[in-house]
């Protein structure tokens, strides 16, 4: 048996600074052995110690010019926790729909623009070139509406900087853009979202912009998931992707959009406005709901640096506000304590820590994403979206969508007429029964959530409008700034379930601390070897490359890791110099 290793660093096209070693059964054609990594060093945490509060929500959007709005929403709630601050309902409602708008451009740019050319009739032909033979004779189900009638034609419509998707797609995804700076006062990095609110008037004429712009990215939504549902099929149908990417389901969500009657920043109420979410939070355990108790699924958050290049730190909070035990790997208790040192597969690997979370005495391994949102609203049934516009129903294992009529100059005829479409939990499992996800999956979740985003910002603008109709026009509270405080923020990002945790002394940060969703997915081994989420999916997956052993480059695990759409600038943060990066370097080892 020859079995041979390959790094892939840099790995291109997501938000870089992330390499995976692999070792490769030539004959089996499967990866035997993973290890996924951050190359560089996350720096933000040390950066915000000693600074006013309210700085976090500026200067944590400086992580990552990609989702930066989902890093101050989440600083805001823990400076609403912390400060005693409740927005105003309007407030609240703004926050929200900013938030949508940086979704709505972000899992299109994704799927049409990061991981689409993976599927893409260019890349196939260098490393799947039977499948172009296939994809020549397999009839696309939605071809009503985005208009390729055969699966050739549309993954040729995806050829990076010259198809006609591809294209499209980014002249659509601009919309989302105009709709987070209009609410923003600019896109990336928001002016806007401040402690107890937002700095920003807001009446009818903007409502009106804002709506005309939602009814474009509708379409838009439309388009995705037709795209995604006929490029699923084809590969769950015709060339048996099943496996590559598989792992237990084991999933975190934290629950986002608030509800502006229910939120009010209190920490004795967490559960209470948690569950009114428009995505509901929740655990999901080998495909089983545990909990969607928000304040649960925080206090047993853990980081674990056994594998890191971070020394460990000494406890300093015993208790949360209520008197609940707090660990000393808990995010309240961490300090970021950086200590370089060389690579050992065996040792210490990456800047990134691992997360985990604790139930029953056992660390779980949880993998954030839009498949994470969609499974535990899906089986949880408590999402309720509403508008005279749009509409979302969950329960049952299902989501349903119903998106409107969307005319515009902008949209293509075929994505006028109303829609609905229907998400189920995947059926998919492990050789033991164990319910799963693959790599296909996560893609397809991707879009849904897209259309699911697409209404929540018409239900969001519906209640905007209600507030201002009603007079309640107020944005923001004033508020005192305590001595001592804690505060939490958790909501979801592109990539999935963001925490921002803050301690506050004499009025400034003590502490700050960030798990950011690619954190929990590349995560690297837990002190038990057990591995992350992406280390998990990657190995045993099968390699599909139609070449010679030696020739292989790795697209198979490209495509995973481009399934969870990793932004590595929201793990890490600052260059180390004498950095040694290689790409596709192998050497025989068996």
């Amino acid at each position: 048996m020859t079995k041979h290793e390959i790094i892939l660093d840099p790995i291109t096209r997501i938000e870089g600074h992330m390499g995976v070693h692999a070792v490769l059964d030539d004959e089996k054609k499967k990866v035997v052995e993973s290890h996924c990594y951050s190359t560089m060093f996350r720096g933000f945490e040390k950066i915000l110690v000693g600074r006013e509060p309210s700085d976090a929500i500026f200067i944590t959007q400086r992580i990552c010019g990609v989702c930066p709005v989902v890093h101050a929403y989440a600083s805001a709630l823990a400076n609403d926790m912390a400060l005693n601050a409740p927005p105003p309902p309007l407030a609240i409602s703004l926050r929200d729909l900013t938030d949508c708008a940086e979704l709505l451009y972000d899992h299109a740019i994704h799927l049409f623009q990061l991981a689409g050319p993976e599927y893409s009739e260019a890349i196939l032909s260098k490393f799947n070139r039977s499948w172009i033979d296939k994809a020549r004779e397999y009839k696309c189900e939605y071809k009503d509406i985005h208009g390729y009638s055969t699966m050739y034609d549309l993954l040729k419509a995806l050829n990076p900087l010259e198809g006609q998707l591809y294209l499209y797609t980014l002249k659509l995804e601009r919309e989302a853009r105009k709709l987070a700076s209009l609410l923003g006062a600019k896109h990336p990095h928001i002016n806007t979202f401040v402690p107890g609110g937002i700095a920003r008037k807001w009446g009818i004429s903007e409502t009106e912009k804002a709506l005309s712009l939602i009814f474009v990215l509708a379409g838009l939504a439309k388009l995705t998931v037709a795209v995604w549902e006929d490029i699923s099929k084809f590969l769950y149908d015709a060339v048996n992707y099943d496996e590559v990417g598989i792992r237990a389901a084991n999933l975190l969500c934290y629950g986002t959009v608030d509800d502006p009657e229910s939120y009010n920043a209190k920490y004795e109420d967490m559960d209470l406005w948690g569950e009114k979410r428009l995505f509901t939070p929740g655990v999901v355990i080998n495909g089983e709901l545990i909990t969607t108790k928000l304040k649960e699924i925080h206090l047993n958050v853990r980081q674990d640096i056994s594998h890191s290049y971070y020394e460990k730190w000494d406890k300093e909070v015993d208790e949360d506000l209520e008197g609940n035990k707090i660990a000393v790997e808990h995010p309240w208790n961490k300090d970021t304590i950086h200590k370089p040192q060389s690579r050992d597969w065996n040792g210490k690997y990456s800047w990134g820590t691992a997360p985990r979370w604790l139930k029953n005495g056992e660390l779980y391994a949880l993998e954030a994403g839009p498949i994470a949102r969609l499974y535990v609203s899906a089986l949880a049934g408590k999402a309720v979206v509403t508008s005279p516009w749009a509409e979302v129903k969950t329960g049952n294992g299902e989501i349903r969508i119903s998106l409107p009529e969307t005319k515009s100059e902008m949209l293509k005829p075929s994505l006028v007429e109303a829609k609905e479409f229907k998400w189920k939990v995947p059926s998919l499992k492990l050789e033991d029964g164990t319910p799963a996800i693959n790599t296909i999956e996560r893609n397809r979740a991707r879009a849904y959530c897209h259309a699911y985003y697409s209404a929540i910002s018409f239900a969001v603008t519906y209640n905007a409008i209600s507030f201002i109709e009603r007079g309640e026009v107020n944005v923001w509270e004033p508020f005192t700034k305590p001595n001592f405080s804690m505060g939490v923020g958790l909501n979801e990002a592109a990539r999935g379930a963001l925490g921002h945790w803050i301690i506050v002394k004499d009025g400034k940060i003590h502490r700050y601390q960030i798990i950011t969703p690619s954190a929990w997915n590349i995560s690297p081994k837990d002190r038990l070897d057990n591995p992350g989420p992406m280390e998990e999916a990657i190995k045993d997956t099968p390699i599909t490359e139609e070449s010679d052993p030696r020739s292989w480059t790795g697209i198979d695990i490209l495509r995973i890791v481009r399934s969870y759409d990793p932004c590595l600038a929201c793990t890490v943060h600052v260059f180390i110099k004498k950095s040694n990066i290689n790409y596709c370097k192998r050497k025989v080892i068996a």
